[in-house]
């Protein structure tokens, strides 16, 4: 949790706590002290949160730099950084200091800066705020910032994504019953933080895009497509939460995504150099000591039998190095007969094959910064070379036939909670989508059907499924170029077929020339609100609710400083939030993919949601004045 977040956050709790025990807080010169004491060790129990969370990369490393590395780790001050390196340029027009960011790192922090807010179902204004006050700091030091997002995963680490994703669910099955249990909100946020994925819609691509280029790693995976292009800029330092930096050769400093402070600019530093020097390796054999200590490619359970037999935990790293030392180097590991030794010291005879020595020698070679890249487009496909660098990695997903993920986020798919029909409810919609993608190529042989990675159901694991595509049939769509077309005269000739096509994607009941009537900026949201509605999932009052509050955020018409949280969190408000806010997503997806244009952030507050929720369920519902022109999912239900 931020400085920024902590101070607001914090005073909730502390006048909840006195709320609970009748207390006027700031009329007793003992209670100030006392509270003053409450919050620092609050602030402090989240900080201790931030520590203990699974870390991406090698399991252990960087406990072990924390703790056993002489200057293995330090706190830093960016803003002070940047001016330093400045400061020591002395031609007249000093190159600007270039930073590395690997945006998908910044989701953990940004959700821990306020974890209530998460579990309200997200506060997109808010975060959107943070994020362009903090890019806008760095640019306004005078750096350049560079950032890099994961393109498809790669073959090597499918089965990795899907065993997160399935892990993620059942930690988000253990909140979603202390949600059900009445636990207190706050009680949540602090005491299941290692339960609580980061939110991965909030809007870091579209903020980011603001400040600084992006780029999809293609080739390559992200973080070793993202090191060897700060070796090749000269970068000063890369932003990150993934250990696997702690590895990769060259003079770039890595600093700590998770530990940044958004409004300080404070972070820690992990020391790489120091790290190499207390091991006694080079950076050529970090390469070998990552992969025999566990990484996303070689599990840590394959290993760990083979680091029970170096000694006692505390010494593994020293032992490993130790080990390494005695090997040959590791681009010598891609003969057959090195490897073969190696592995069979390592894992035993009987553990060798084929599958076990490719995924080996691809984890050492993902440590390898020093690689060819074509100064061409990714293919001869002029499509594809232009949909690759969007943000919507969708379209580039379908269009090459890569499995697209469909992931869950605080939706319970047990028998009876509406979260089991996710599947039935996104997976048409993704479908549609793809009908229009491929519309023009539906005589491929390759065309008819696209393959999805999805959890089906609570006792099923993510999986892949190859379903058929849905073309429309009384809409031809333009090719996807002139869709994506930003010409304005296009886009006008276009505006029409295209609102058919977007509300085709939810609906086959929507009179599109109503849909048109909708104000552009509220389209995506009325059209997921007419969808729930019409799929039975929303009552009429709770679309409005949640329009009303799209509305209210769109508008800025309330103070969201002012907003309190709610005490606990209701058992079906919690699970509406975050289904509106998933099927948001897609539906606005499928507009940026049609070329309407988007807005900055999802207009949704997950606060503001709840608190309305609870006024309209209690006191009856609030006016419609506002939302009037809006509601066209009202004739759904009779």
């Amino acid at each position: 949790m931020n400085h920024q977040t902590n101070n607001t956050v914090c005073q909730q709790i502390w006048s909840g706590f006195c709320l609970r025990l009748r207390l006027e807080p700031m009329r007793c010169g003992i209670l100030c002290e006392l509270k003053a004491v409450f919050i620092k060790l609050l602030k402090l129990s989240v900080w201790t949160g931030f520590r203990i969370r699974r870390i991406m990369g090698i399991r252990h490393l960087e406990t072990y730099v924390c703790t056993e590395v002489r200057n293995g780790h330090f706190r830093v001050n960016i803003e002070a950084e940047i001016r330093k390196y400045n400061a020591r340029a002395r031609e007249p027009n000093p190159t600007p200091p270039v930073i590395v960011i690997d945006l998908m790192s910044l989701f953990n922090p940004v959700s821990q800066a306020d974890l209530p807010g998460l579990l309200c179902g997200g506060r997109f204004n808010q975060v959107a705020h943070m994020l362009d006050r903090f890019f806008a700091k760095l640019a306004n030091l005078g750096a350049r910032l560079a950032f890099f997002y994961d393109g498809p995963t790669q073959d090597t680490k499918h089965d990795t994504w899907v065993q997160r994703q399935d892990d993620k669910y059942q930690n988000m099955i253990e909140v979603i019953d202390a949600v059900d249990r009445g636990s207190d909100l706050y009680w949540m946020a602090n005491r299941m933080q290692r339960s609580i994925p980061s939110n991965t819609m909030y809007p870091l691509w579209h903020m980011a895009s603001k400040y600084g280029e992006i780029k999809v790693s293609i080739l390559k995976e992200c973080d070793q497509e993202l090191a060897a292009y700060a070796n090749q800029v000269g970068a000063i330092a890369i932003i990150s939460n993934d250990t696997d930096f702690m590895i990769y050769k060259g003079f770039w400093r890595y600093w700590s995504a998770k530990a940044i402070n958004f409004e300080t600019l404070e972070t820690m530093e992990f020391n790489r150099v120091a790290l190499v020097r207390n091991l006694g390796l080079s950076f050529k054999q970090m390469r070998l000591l990552a992969t025999l200590g566990g990484n996303d490619m070689i599990k840590y359970e394959e290993v760990r039998h083979f680091h029970s037999k170096l000694g006692h935990p505390k010494e593994k790293f020293p032992r490993l190095a130790d080990f390494v030392r005695q090997q040959p180097l590791p681009d010598t590991l891609h003969q057959e007969a090195p490897l073969s030794e190696l592995l069979t010291r390592v894992f035993g005879r009987a553990a060798v094959n084929n599958d076990l020595k490719e995924r080996f020698k691809a984890s050492l070679d993902f440590y390898e910064t020093e690689y060819q890249t074509p100064d061409i487009n990714v293919s001869n496909d002029p499509v594809a070379d232009m949909l690759f660098k969007l943000e919507n990695t969708f379209l580039y997903h379908i269009w090459i036939n890569r499995p697209v993920k469909v992931t869950v986020f605080f939706l319970d798919m047990r028998t009876g909670e509406f979260g089991e029909q996710y599947p039935n409810l996104v997976i048409p919609i993704v479908m549609r989508k793809a009908g229009i993608i491929l519309y023009h190529r539906q005589m491929l042989p390759d065309s008819s059907s696209r393959t999805i990675v999805a959890k089906m159901s609570h006792d099923v694991g993510h999986s892949l499924q190859t379903l058929p595509v849905e073309f429309p049939q009384h809409i031809a769509p333009p090719p996807l170029l002139d869709l994506l077309s930003e010409q304005d005269d296009i886009q006008a000739s276009l505006e029409d077929i295209k609102l058919q096509l977007f509300g085709w994607i939810a609906s086959d009941t929507l009179d599109h020339h109503q849909f048109k009537s909708i104000p552009e900026r509220f389209r995506v949201p009325v059209l997921t609100l007419y969808f729930l509605v019409e799929k039975h999932i929303l009552q009429v009052f709770e679309a409005d609710i949640l329009l009303q509050v799209v509305y209210d955020v769109a508008f800025q018409t309330y103070d969201c400083e002012m907003v309190r949280y709610p005490a606990k969190l209701g058992k079906r408000p919690f699970r509406l939030a975050f289904l509106f806010i998933k099927i948001y997503k897609q539906f606005n997806r499928a507009g940026n993919m049609l070329g309407f244009k988007r807005e900055p952030f999802y207009n949704f507050d997950g606060v503001l949601f709840h608190n309305r929720y609870a006024e309209w369920t209690t006191r009856g519902a609030g006016s419609l004045e506002q939302i009037k022109d809006l509601r066209i999912y009202d004739g759904l239900v009779d």
